[in-house]
């Protein structure tokens, strides 16, 4: 697939401008005693957060709206199926923050493993093109991995959901390797070379903002 850039009247830089601002912001208000109401925009960054990195992605649009939605269905199983029977990750549940929920999992879930697991990849395909295909996708659901350690203090903290547990299970990451691992593979046969800036300025973003908000212990 070609690396350019999609036919758009909007540049990249100054939508990662506007990407880093909402993070800041949100970095800022969650450390003030109005971070109850910053954390519930939480549903919100990640739908404005998809839309821009998909308006981003080089090619046709198809083939990118259906890896979406498969990364949509299968990160939604795979946490329906988790907090129904504590399979694949552990034993947890959701808070309220995220928003309505079916089968006891936010709606929204899914459209984090979605930003999460292209973001991710499309950073692998720039950093590491010289890998194989397999290798890739690899490093990409290592990187999944990471990211969750990252998320699991915030998160744990704001009550988007709490374990049954005195620490997060060593299960919980095996769980996000696994899940991720296929349908990381499975990006880097279907797109085989993605320039996409916006994608990997909100990997950073994501990054710093879940390290930010734990540096800060908020």
């Amino acid at each position: 697939m070609t690396s350019r850039l999609p036919a758009t009247r909007l540049r990249p830089t100054p939508v990662i401008v506007l990407l880093t601002l909402i993070y800041l912001a949100g970095v800022i208000g969650i450390a003030l005693p109005l971070h109850d109401q910053f954390i519930r925009l939480t549903p919100l960054t990640l739908l404005a957060s998809l839309g821009l990195v998909m308006a981003f992605h080089p090619g046709p649009s198809g083939p990118l709206r259906g890896y979406v939605a498969l990364c949509y269905v299968v990160g939604f199983a795979a946490e329906a199926i988790g907090t129904s029977t504590g399979l694949l990750f552990g034993d947890y549940a959701y808070g309220h923050v995220l928003g309505p929920t079916l089968w006891h999992t936010p709606l929204i879930i899914g459209v984090n493993w979605a930003l999460l697991l292209y973001c991710l990849n499309v950073v692998v395909q720039r950093v590491l093109p010289g890998l194989s295909r397999l290798l890739k996708g690899v490093v990409g659901a290592a990187l999944m991995v990471a990211l969750d350690v990252l998320i699991e203090p915030v998160a744990i903290h704001h009550e988007m959901w709490a374990w049954n547990a005195t620490q997060v299970p060593l299960s919980n990451y095996i769980g996000w390797f696994i899940v991720s691992l296929p349908v990381s593979i499975y990006f880097h046969f279907l797109f085989a070379r993605v320039y996409n800036p916006v994608a990997t300025a909100v990997a950073l973003l994501l990054a710093g903002f879940f390290a930010a908000l734990t540096l800060l212990g908020v």
